[in-house]
């Protein structure tokens, strides 16, 4: 990717917050999601809602004011066996990202992780978008949908499932929560992903310009 340095001072200032900042724990893998502690159904359709008008200026605001290069780091665990919470893969990965807001304010996040220890790299995007009043996940379509948890004008937590192919002919069930929020320069994304109804992976990106 293009174009990940500024100016030399302000980048170093944001490269030390990155590195010395403590990666959050990993939740324990298998554990069961918010919403089955809640007494709530994990598959049920999400209960979405159109923005407030407060609420869509303020993302507005907020997303045209990431665009940019940004660079940091991920922490990511991926949880491996169905029944040993202990068997599980957590990887420390250098990031890098340039975000791209259009005139409408829907956000483009085009990522870049770089693991040091094999030196592969993996793409990471993330599409958000607010048309029609609507905050969405990927798709601008219902298929986008997500259930607003909270939000403001530093950022927003909400919770969205999906229904992925899993095998053959199989399907799983995904429930995703998912977190941005931005503190000045400092951007943090994070997100778990629970998979009938058991915690499967996650990862905490956190980043600086």
């Amino acid at each position: 990717m293009k174009g990940f340095f500024e100016r030399l001072i302000p980048w170093i200032l944001c490269l030390v917050w990155v590195t010395a900042a403590t990666p959050a724990p990993a939740q324990e893998c298998l554990s069961p999601s918010p919403s089955l502690k809640a007494g709530k159904d994990p598959y049920a359709a999400v209960n979405s809602r159109d923005l407030t008008p407060a609420e869509h200026e303020g993302l507005v605001r907020l997303f045209k004011s990431l665009a940019g290069d940004w660079q940091g780091r991920a922490d990511t665990f991926f949880c491996r066996s169905a029944s040993d919470p202990a068997d599980r893969i957590v990887e420390q990965l250098t990031a890098a990202a340039k975000v791209e807001v259009d005139y409408y304010g829907n956000l483009v996040l085009d990522g870049e992780l770089f693991n040091a220890a094999d030196r592969t790299r993996a793409d990471r995007d993330l599409h958000l978008f607010l048309n029609n009043r609507r905050l969405r996940v990927d798709h601008d379509t219902g298929a986008g949908d997500v259930e607003i948890q909270s939000v403001s004008e530093s950022g927003f937590s909400c919770v969205y499932r999906r229904v992925a192919a899993s095998g053959a002919t199989g399907s799983s069930r995904r429930e995703y929560f998912f977190s941005l929020q931005v503190d000045g320069n400092r951007l943090s994304i994070e997100q778990t992903i629970y998979v009938q109804g058991k915690l499967s992976s996650g990862s905490s990106l956190l980043l600086a310009r």
